[in-house]
């Protein structure tokens, strides 16, 4: 998990992930409070999504999972340690349903590029990315929906 120091790098790089993929609107961040409190901060529509009740009171908005979140409605899902997540492919299909085509998924992890590059591609994104800022690697990649 990102610790309380290494948020803001994290934040800025997911920022300029989000602005090379032209991901503008409503935006979900998966698992962290600080971060979705952090991209708040930069002026950006933010739900966050699992973050326990106690951060949930200081987001408005708040949900405890996705079910509420209408296929193909947000701009980009931010995810957190998605390379080394077991339940990695149910997650990326969940987030892929609820971004619209052109959209981005971002993941936020501490090292791990290539595994996360490969499940990125894996889970069909396109037009990959990838940022370093100190051990945090930020992948990014566009939701192409086919259908």
């Amino acid at each position: 998990m990102l610790g309380a120091l290494f948020v803001a790098p994290a934040a800025h790089a997911v920022a300029e992930a989000l602005q090379s993929a032209k991901a503008e609107g409503p935006l979900a961040v998966v698992g962290h409070a600080k971060l979705a409190v952090a991209l708040v901060k930069q002026k950006r529509h933010v739900i966050a999504i699992g973050v326990g009740d106690r951060a949930a009171k200081k987001l408005p908005g708040a949900l405890a999972d996705f079910s509420e979140i209408a296929d193909r409605s947000l701009a980009a899902v931010i995810g957190i340690e998605v390379a080394t997540d077991e339940e990695w492919q149910l997650a990326l299909c969940t987030w892929t349903r609820v971004v619209r085509d052109g959209g981005a998924i971002v993941f936020v992890d501490r090292g791990h590029a290539p595994e996360a590059s490969r499940r990125a591609l894996c889970s069909g994104l396109t037009e990959l990315e990838q940022r370093r800022s100190g051990r945090i690697i930020v992948t990014s990649g566009l939701v192409s929906h086919l259908v």
